[in-house]
């Protein structure tokens, strides 16, 4: 498998892949990726990350800055998630520990996530890999008449 940045051919794929992938156990939204939203946000600043394996893409991860203001411009954030049939075999921890080596290579200071309490296997793996819960926002969506919380997670590099 390889990690590498995003090109502009894959952009449908991994618009595809967003729809199929994100689910509201991991984010609060519907996602309605398109090619076209993809460019936006890359033009926006957002950079990819893909796992790819004998030309299949099995993981992306989203990242960019995190806050808007210059006086926190040294932290990071982002999204990760894998395709169904390959969860479980440490795309995510790959494309995380990627992200944390171009972090520090970039001079950031910090990496966040915001997380769901809906998603224990996520909350595990940023756990396992050294992330540290910094806030916890009670009830925040009501999705399917459950409450979720919303987490936020930090690294520190």
């Amino acid at each position: 498998m390889k990690i590498r940045p995003i090109e502009p051919h894959d952009f449908a794929t991994v618009a595809r892949l967003e729809n199929q992938n994100w689910t509201l156990k991991s984010t609060p939204l519907i996602i309605n990726s398109s090619a076209e939203k993809i460019m936006k946000k890359i033009l926006k600043g957002t950079r990819y990350l893909l796992a790819e394996e004998n030309g299949k893409i099995l993981g992306v991860l989203d990242y960019g800055p995190r806050n808007k203001s210059e006086f926190g411009a040294h932290v990071l954030t982002f999204g990760v998630m894998t395709v169904q049939e390959a969860r479980g075999k440490g795309i995510a921890t790959q494309l995380i520990q990627h992200l944390i080596h171009e972090a520090c290579t970039e001079n950031y200071e910090k990496i966040t996530i915001n997380a769901m309490s809906s998603n224990p296997k996520a909350l595990h793996l940023y756990e396992r890999l050294g992330f540290v819960l910094e806030g916890q926002l009670r009830k925040e969506y009501y999705i399917d008449g459950t409450y979720v919380d919303s987490l936020i997670y930090a690294y520190y590099l």
